[in-house]
């Protein structure tokens, strides 16, 4: 299992890729009475192009939808129409997503359309498909039925682990990196012995073929695949094994795949090998949407489809249902300028709208109260909702601000991909226990929880049952089973060990009796986990034991809502999230995210800021020799400005200080783009209907925000902490002695709260 198969190499695709560079490798028919009569017309409410697209017969089909277009709705009513007008079964059609929030809303639509029929029809991730593959045919490639999916934090302490074994520094080959080599290269189905002669035959390289070999055996070792590895198996097992991709073939005679321009090299192959017979292809993507490069996925794939498919219908999808004309004419005259694009044009039939607002900032601390103001203002005076309101930024670090003056100001925010849930620690460790009593070839998962809680097994005697699992070749909790045989470790933690054998071997045994939610209880209990909160009596303790008991809640939606709930199922649909699957909607706060985050969703009104040449676009594409980066960056501001349904402000900063710099800056290229008689400067606010005191206040309080607290507080400004009765804020100063710090707190909707941390907890938040 630990490589990757020498077979994909023979394989190439038809497109015109450098494939040198490569070297790989029953009719269901739905009666028509009086129940059918009523259900929604297939075909109603949908515009000339949909229909085409919905009523197309046999044989590929390339949908260029852009965005808003409703590709989602003609994904749906395509596979509805297939089941009740062309009598195909459900069972015959499988649709890819790219998220589970768009696979969930396919499978909810078709619920509406093909009431009852639409259980054995597959919808899913290209993950959770290549999953539910593996689970049932994977052990023709050695990945057994029980494994696990190991998430990016896993990913990383296995790296970690192997570049230990290795002796190798990891200040010099920092994990993140290593793990994004590897990716890459499982992305192009490239096995670990090719690695190095595939990226070129730097020293490096071979340093990281090293690493990517240790990797994958010890995935192997620990009955794990990554996200990457689930592709790469199913295609493995399709390639070795004619029979069982004979099969999965006679059963999907329809393929339907969305967000086909975000697609890499082994997604590809994946689907051409699924429709290879039939070739009953429906694929959905826009190249203007394709802002995915940096992660692997291959624009060329989509604008070479009927290069692959010389019969494919192509079909464009123009009509805009989401934007006024002044945003998608603005998102046009950016987008223009590529290149490399099929020609098409969004139109709508809505008005024009108002005119794009553009702000030009002193800096990053005059940006964020310009935005606040806005939503202040909008929200105060025009009856707008805090959810209608989206700021988006090119990177992560450009929150920090816009959070500190949101706090100050009470706005309600969250920041999408921030913490998640399923990333607190507490909830790390229960998932560790269920992982193990699913695996207990889990050595990663067993790591972790081993001494959770405090148990007597430290890290020296952690360190010799890994040398002697080594040294026999054991899993972790093989070895720790046999314990007593292992003289580096005295009597005492042999007796510890051979308790949290005996805790988990009862658990295990308990799987396969009771549900998932019973279970996780009996981990909480029995694990001694929730007792120990409950002893630390702090109100950080007191949390985590509602995040434990949240656990349980997650637990049973899943087993409510699982057509089969399992302990496998419920731990692969948690490895699987994204950040976009756990975006809840409805929620009273503005959003804050990355452009590439933004991906999929819609809001009334959009921030686009940091509008900057070498920050939008990015330095690297913005200096680089290749157009192509520049081009994605393009096609990432036009992703931005076609998420607002309503208006969009533009802003940027003359002077901006991030990554430790402060740089006079340049307007970006993109503002530029933009003709001047679709923007104002202000829009529906300007000096003359706004009270500026209150941001000149804050401007003249942000250089004391901008401090670090004294040595010992623990605290700096910009910190987001938690208090057991204000709630989650943001600590805007520090002030007071070493010996007696006081902190300076702004709690939404309740003010700035000074508090000494000896007589407080505050729990910093991530």
């Amino acid at each position: 299992m630990h490589r990757l198969p020498e077979e994909c190499s023979a394989h190439k695709p038809a497109m015109c890729y450098n494939t040198a560079r490569r070297r790989r490798y029953f009719p269901f028919r739905v009666s028509v009475g009086i129940m059918q009569r009523s259900l929604p017309s297939i075909l109603d409410g949908l515009n000339e192009q949909q229909r085409e697209a919905v009523v197309h017969g046999d044989g590929p089909l390339l949908i260029f939808a852009g965005a808003g277009s409703g590709k989602t709705r003609v994904l749906t009513h395509r596979a509805a129409y297939l089941i009740r007008e062309r009598g195909v079964s459900p069972h015959r059609i499988l649709a890819v997503t790219f998220t589970n929030k768009a696979a969930n809303e396919m499978k909810a639509r078709l619920r509406r359309l093909t009431p009852g029929q639409h259980r054995s029809l597959w919808v899913g991730t290209f993950h959770s498909i290549c999953a539910r593959i593996l689970r049932e045919d994977g052990e023709r490639v050695g990945v057994p039925q029980n494994f696990v999916v190991f998430d990016d934090s896993d990913q990383t302490a296995l790296i970690k682990d192997c570049l230990r074994d290795l002796q190798l520094d990891p200040e010099q080959f920092v994990p993140s990196r290593v793990l994004n080599s590897i990716s890459a290269a499982k992305n192009e189905l490239i096995a670990p012995r090719d690695y190095f002669n595939w990226r070129g035959g730097r020293p490096y390289d071979e340093i990281v073929a090293r690493v990517y070999e240790r990797y994958q055996h010890q995935l192997h070792e620990n009955a794990a695949c990554d996200f990457d590895d689930l592709i790469d198996y199913t295609v493995w097992l399709f390639e070795r094994h004619p029979d069982v991709l004979e099969r999965y073939q006679d059963r999907f005679h329809y393929v339907l795949v969305d967000e086909y321009q975000d697609i890499n090299f082994a997604q590809y192959r994946l689907i051409k090998l699924l429709a290879e017979k039939h070739r009953n292809l429906c694929v959905v993507g826009d190249d203007d949407q394709a802002i995915y490069g940096w992660r692997g996925a291959d624009m060329r794939i989509i604008m070479r489809f009927d290069e692959d498919y010389p019969d494919a219908r192509v079909i464009k999808l123009e009509e805009n249902y989401r934007s006024t004309g002044n945003v998608l004419r603005a998102a046009w005259e950016v987008i223009r300028h590529n290149e490399v694009r099929r020609e098409k044009r969004l139109w709508t039939n809505a008005p024009p709208g108002e005119k794009l607002v553009c702000h030009r900032a002193r800096d990053e601390h005059d940006e964020a109260f310009f935005v606040a103001d806005t939503i202040q203002h909008l929200v105060e005076h025009e009856g707008r909702s805090f959810r209608d309101f989206a700021v988006l930024y090119r990177v992560n670090a450009q929150s920090r601000v816009f959070e500190t003056v949101f706090v100050s100001r009470g706005i309600p925010y969250r920041v999408l991909g921030g913490l998640r849930f399923y990333d607190r620690a507490e909830i790390k460790d229960l998932l560790a226990y269920l992982r193990v009593i699913h695996n207990p070839a889990d050595s990663v998962s067993l790591k972790r929880i081993i001494n959770r809680p405090t148990r007597g097994i430290g890290a020296t005697t952690l360190q010799r049952l890994e040398q002697a699992a080594r040294e026999r070749g054991l899993s972790l909790l093989e070895a720790a089973r046999h314990a007593e045989a292992i003289p580096e470790i005295g009597p005492r933690p042999q007796r510890a060990l051979a308790q949290f054998v005996s805790l988990i071997d009862g658990l295990c045994a308990r799987k396969e009796t009771v549900g998932v939610t019973d279970l996780t209880k009996a981990v909480i209990e029995q694990s001694g986990y929730r007792t120990a909160l409950e002893e630390e009596k702090s109100a950080k303790a007191r949390g985590k034991i509602e995040n434990v008991d949240e656990l349980l809640s997650a637990t049973r939606e899943y087993e409510e809502s699982a057509e089969k709930p399992s302990l496998a199922g419920f731990l692969e649909s948690i490895a699987l999230l994204t950040s976009v699957d756990e975006l809840e909607e409805g929620l009273e706060t503005v959003v804050l995210m990355t452009l590439h985050s933004a991906k999929g969703l819609e809001f009334p009104i959009v921030f686009l800021v940091g509008l900057e040449e070498g920050l939008f676009p990015i330095a690297r594409a913005a200096f680089s020799d290749n157009p192509m980066e520049l081009e994605e960056e393009r096609r990432l501001c036009y992703v931005g400005l076609t998420r607002a349904k309503e208006n969009v402000f533009l802003t940027s900063a003359e002077l901006r200080t991030i990554f430790g710099r402060t740089e006079h800056t340049m307007v970006s290229r993109f503002l530029k783009d933009i003709p001047e008689e679709l923007v104002e400067a202000y829009g529906p606010i300007s000096p003359r209907n706004i009270t500026w005191e209150a941001a000149d206040t804050s401007r003249r309080a942000a250089p004391e925000a901008a401090e670090s607290g004294p040595d010992g507080s623990g605290f700096a400004s910009g910190d987001r902490v938690r208090h057991p009765h204000f709630g989650d804020g943001m600590v805007v100063s520090v002030s007071g002695t070493e010996e007696r710090p006081i902190i300076s707190v702004a709690f939404p909707h309740k003010g700035i709260k000074k508090l000494d941390p000896a007589y407080v907890e505050l729990e910093k938040l991530g």
